[in-house]
């Protein structure tokens, strides 16, 4: 039995075909000239979207060259503008594929961070350094504001400067995220990557930079001080009533909950680190 169903960064793929959401959002331009140029270059952003879907199976995103135009007939700058103002506007003809796309993620979490809300649709190449793929569907994941934000705007170098993405590469199947407990008053806890055994070296180091790039240790870190504070007078009751034994055997109980609902969710990783921790289990909690 697989466990830890809808991990971090595992996303169904869209079905959206590249040619008819290009069309379907330059169907009502107005300008007769840009529409004419525009779809001039459907073959280019077919191609492009083909040759994404390979570069990302093998991983090598990093090999696609950044340009400031589409086949030298739209500019940066219209492609951008068919995302921004035939896309991802409200009202506008590409709005319902856009909607369909951020729906995707599993529990309308983002797949960046596993914690927040989908609130926006993230380009995992820039679209103002691959306006070619500025609507490619398979380049569009629904992610929430903050890693959106966070991700720059940059062209990737480097197999291990793209990011994971969430169509193609999943790391679902195997528990690497962890936890620890820092013995201070009150407690904190601190999450950070264990790679397991079957990771190479690629997949180990853009999960690593990813998680510092998100800053998931500090939210993950804050979320756990909530969640100790929510639980202390529970965790109390079981110390008083049966000792340390009965907070390690709520705290295994809590634990095998989350790890059956979601493996690497930090929830998952925060309760395993107290469970067995002698000193949390004695008292520390408190």
């Amino acid at each position: 039995m697989r466990i830890g169903n809808g991990d971090m960064w595992t996303v169904e793929r869209p079905v959206a075909d590249v040619a008819d959401t290009f069309r379907t959002c330059v169907s009502k331009i107005r300008s007769a000239e840009l529409r004419r140029r525009l779809i001039s270059v459907e073959p280019d952003i077919a191609a492009a979207s083909a040759d994404y879907k390979l570069h990302a199976m093998n991983r090598t995103l990093n090999l696609i060259g950044a340009s400031d135009s589409v086949g030298g007939i739209v500019t940066k700058d219209e492609m951008v503008n068919v995302y921004d103002r035939r896309m991802a506007a409200k009202k506008s003809p590409g709005r319902p594929i856009y909607d369909k796309i951020k729906l995707l993620p599993k529990g309308d979490r983002c797949p960046f961070c596993d914690q927040r809300n989908v609130s926006t649709l993230d380009h995992i190449l820039p679209k103002g350094l691959y306006p070619t793929l500025a609507v490619t569907p398979l380049n569009l994941v629904g992610a929430c504001m903050e890693c959106n934000k966070a991700k720059l705007s940059i062209a990737p170098k480097n197999s291990d400067e793209v990011v994971l993405h969430p169509y193609f590469d999943d790391i679902s199947g195997e528990q690497w995220l962890v936890a620890r407990v820092v013995r201070q008053s009150p407690c904190a806890i601190i999450f950070d990557i264990k790679p397991p055994t079957s990771w190479d070296n690629l997949t180990e180091t853009r999960a690593r930079k990813q998680f510092i790039l998100l800053k998931l240790s500090y939210l993950y870190s804050s979320e756990a001080a909530r969640e100790l504070a929510n639980i202390r007078h529970n965790l109390d009751s079981h110390l008083e009533a049966g000792g340390p034994a009965a907070v390690r055997s709520e705290l295994m109980r809590q634990w095998r909950s989350r790890r059956e609902n979601r493996l690497n969710s930090w929830q998952t990783a925060m309760y395993e680190a107290i469970a067995h921790d002698s000193w949390f289990c004695n008292g520390g909690f408190r």
